[in-house]
């Protein structure tokens, strides 16, 4: 049910929506907002907000304002274009965009809006902005607050949670308990979709990767947490004076000992971590190794993996686990370096990987 609340100082309704049914048809409706990585609890919100009026105005922050938020963030146009690509041809007739540049935007003194949606988290500015209507004289707007959608864990779904690299936009988490207690085993068709370097490639002489190494950090902006896979890319960059976040190595490069990979220094890393792991598969242990490093990472400590076995299959439970942003880096045998950005779409691709893989649970 609706449940009307007054709030002091206003003679505006904050009023708790319930998707079952809508009680009230307003004329033209507001809502604000970054919507960054459109997720079900934006387009839970949106739903609502056509449901309960005719008209309604969706103000998006600007690229200045999200970006000052999260350097993740995706443009405004990315943004608005991926919240169309959502809504049919009629709902996109019952609608405009604006964009808001500052919390505030055109609802303080909108001459046509009678009624303002947003979650519980924003209305208390939704009530600034009654605030400020009613000392211009200008009827205060109906707040409705639409609950959040929640995700597979129960908790809120939010796009700082997606930018962390913890849930999907649906809320389906990327790590699991069953993933971390499993063992997995490489497939036919796990190997037929690894068979294609998973990522950008950046060409360089084998007997001097800092070359392409170079070539691959020269794309980033420069706030992205840097992971390294393999003993060459690990050495490579410590070589340039670059010490990754997370770095796995085991001691090989095609298979055989690495004759330089006792360089490696492993006192430029805050952790030293041990693991074992056979080839072709990703163990339980690496897979919780992984998620210790990342931790590790978040809190701004470098780690350095030792494997014994291969590490050729590490970048799949990392991409998994880390946040939206990170650069995987690992070599091409007698190519470069290949470097993969982790967003959304590695993430599912290795959670599909992962699940196609055989398993035996620990």
């Amino acid at each position: 049910m609706m449940e009307p609340v007054t709030p002091r100082g206003t003679s505006s309704a904050v009023l708790k929506f319930d998707a079952r049914h809508a009680e009230v048809m307003y004329q033209h409706g507001l809502m604000g907002g970054t919507f960054d990585r459109v997720h079900a609890g934006h387009l839970r919100l949106i739903s609502e907000g056509l449901k309960n009026c005719k008209f309604l105005e969706i103000w998006i922050t600007s690229d200045k304002i999200a970006q000052e938020k999260d350097w993740r963030c995706w443009s405004e146009e990315k943004r608005k274009s991926t919240i169309k690509e959502s809504l049919t041809k009629q709902q996109l007739g019952r609608m405009t965009f604006g964009t808001l540049e500052d919390t505030i935007g055109p609802a303080i003194d909108h001459p046509r809006a009678d009624v303002i949606f947003c979650t519980s988290d924003t209305a208390n500015s939704c009530k600034q902005i009654n605030t400020k209507r009613a000392q211009n004289g200008i009827k205060p707007l109906d707040i409705i607050v639409v609950e959040h959608e929640k995700g597979e864990d129960g908790a809120l779904i939010s796009s700082s949670k997606i930018r962390d690299g913890l849930i999907d936009q649906t809320g389906m988490l990327f790590k699991t308990t069953e993933i971390l207690q499993s063992t997995r085993f490489m497939t036919d068709d796990v190997q037929s979709l690894l068979k294609d370097p998973f990522g950008k490639l950046h060409h360089g002489p084998e007997e001097d990767p800092t070359l392409a190494l170079k070539s691959a950090l020269g794309e980033l902006n420069g706030r992205e947490p840097i992971v390294s896979v393999g003993d060459v890319t690990t050495w490579g960059l410590l070589k340039i004076g670059v010490t990754p976040g997370i770095a796995i190595v085991d001691g090989m490069t095609k298979r055989s000992p690495w004759n330089l990979a006792d360089e490696i220094d492993r006192t430029r890393f805050d952790e030293v971590i041990e693991v074992k792991n056979p080839a072709g598969s990703i163990t339980s242990e690496l897979f919780r190794a992984c998620d210790l490093v990342v931790s590790h990472l978040r809190s701004g400590r470098s780690s350095i993996v030792i494997v014994d076995g291969e590490e050729d299959l590490a970048p799949i439970p990392l991409h998994l686990m880390l946040p939206l942003g990170s650069v995987v880096l690992y070599g091409q045998p007698n190519k470069g370096i290949v470097a993969r950005v982790t967003d959304l779409l590695a993430k599912e691709n290795c959670r599909k990987i992962v699940s196609q893989m055989t398993r035996t649970t620990n």
